[in-house]
C-alpha cells in the first residue's frame, strides 16, 4: 500500500515479535513471491513504538478525551467541543478530520449517514502452560499467545441461539455487547479441562466491526474491485485473501455540502464487501493520510475540501510512497 500504512506495518514489529516474510523485510519484494506483505505483531509493543514516533514528530496528544459536539456556522465547522478531566474545551480550527470510526463529527454536524448492526463477536488472547512450553521449545514467544474469536462472525454464523444484533452508537447496546462478550469468555474458562491453567487478555474496547459511516459523494462497493478512479487516493488489498485490490476515490472521504471537514477510517463511504475491507488498520491509515494531506491543502490554498486540486493531492501522496492505482 505504501505511505503511512507501510510505515506503520514496519513500526508494529519494531519492538515486538513478527512473522514478516524475509523477502519483505526491507520493503517491496521481488515479483513472484508467494508470501503476502503482512505480519503478526504485539499490540502493546506497537503502542510504545507509536508513542515514540508521534512525540518525535511534534504531534500534540491529549488522552482520555472524548468529542462532544461541533460548532457549526454557515455550513462550516468552526470548532469542536471535547471533554476530559479538565472539563469542556472548544478547539477552533480551519479544517477538521473525522477519524472517530463512528462518523460522530459528521453525524452531529448534520451530514447524512448510514448505520450498520453487529452480531456479537468477541476476540481475545489466551495463554496456557502448554502453549508457553511450545514457545520455549521453538524460541518464538508468539507461539504462547493464541488469538481466538468467540461468538458470531460478520454474517451471524456462530451466534448464540436467540442472539440479537447490536448498534455501536447506542450506549445501552455497547454495554450489553461488552457484558455478553465477557459472558462468553467466562463460559470458555469454565469449559477448560481440569488442571489446565490459562490466562485471558480481554479487549480494551467494544469490538464493533462497523457502526456508522457517511453518505459520500461516491460510495465504494464490492463491485469496484480493480476499478480505476481518476481521483484515487490510494489502493487497499483485501486483508482476508490475496488478489482483490480496491482504489479509494477521494469522493469517499467527503459528503455533499462538506466545506472544511473530511472523514477517514471505517466511516468513509464504503458499503458491503468494500466496507468490510476498509474498516481495518491499513486502509484507515491510508485514508487518514489522504484526509490529513487534503485538509492541509485546503487551508494552504484557501479552498473548501471539495475544491482541493486532486492532482496536487495525488502528487503529495505519491511523494511519500502511496500507490494510487491498481495497475
Amino acid at each position: 500500500m505504501g505511505g503511512i500504512a507501510e510505515e506503520l506495518l514496519q513500526l508494529s514489529i519494531k519492538y515486538g515479535y513478527d512473522s514478516l516474510p524475509a523477502e519483505w523485510a526491507h520493503g517491496p519484494a521481488q515479483a513472484g513471491t508467494n508470501h503476502r506483505y503482512c505480519t503478526v505483531f504485539s499490540p502493546p509493543e506497537f503502542v510504545l513504538a507509536l508513542d515514540e514516533i508521534i512525540l518525535k514528530e511534534g504531534v500534540e496528544v491529549l488522552f482520555d478525551t472524548v468529542f462532544c459536539t461541533p460548532v457549526m456556522e454557515h455550513g462550516c465547522c468552526r470548532a469542536i467541543v471535547v471533554e476530559n478531566k479538565s472539563g469542556r474545551t472548544a478547539y477552533v480550527g480551519k479544517c477538521f478530520v473525522d477519524a472517530t470510526g463512528d462518523a460522530d463529527l459528521a453525524f452531529r454536524a448534520g451530514f447524512e449517514c448510514v448505520e450498520s448492526d453487529n452480531w456479537l463477536s468477541y476476540w481475545l488472547y489466551s495463554t496456557t502452560l502448554e502453549s508457553m512450553k511450545e514457545a520455549v521449545h521453538t524460541n518464538r514467544i508468539e507461539h504462547a499467545i493464541h488469538l481466538e474469536q468467540l461468538g458470531a462472525d460478520n454474517t451471524g454464523r456462530g451466534a448464540p441461539k436467540g442472539a440479537r444484533k447490536y448498534r455501536g452508537t447506542n450506549g445501552w447496546d455497547v454495554t450489553e455487547f461488552i457484558l455478553e462478550g465477557r459472558k462468553i469468555a467466562r463460559e470458555k474458562l469454565l469449559n477448560f479441562e481440569e488442571g489446565i491453567h490459562s490466562y485471558l487478555a480481554l479487549p480494551g474496547i467494544a469490538q464493533f466491526r462497523t457502526t456508522r459511516r457517511i453518505v459520500g459523494r461516491y460510495t465504494l462497493t464490492g463491485g469496484d474491485i480493480s476499478h480505476s478512479f481518476a481521483d484515487s487516493i490510494g489502493c487497499v488489498g483485501d486483508w482476508r485473501k490475496r488478489g482483490p485490490v480496491y482504489e479509494i476515490p477521494y469522493r469517499c472521504l467527503v459528503a455533499n455540502g462538506m466545506k472544511n471537514m473530511l472523514v477517514a477510517g471505517r466511516c468513509i463511504a464504503a458499503d458491503g464487501e468494500a466496507w468490510e475491507v476498509c474498516r481495518v488498520i491499513p486502509p484507515a491509515a491510508l485514508t487518514g493520510q489522504a484526509a490529513g494531506t487534503a485538509a492541509a491543502l485546503s487551508v494552504q490554498r484557501d479552498c473548501t475540501v471539495q475544491g482541493v486540486d486532486i492532482q496536487e493531492l495525488q502528487q503529495r501522496l505519491t511523494d511519500t510512497g502511496v500507490l494510487l492505482h491498481a495497475s
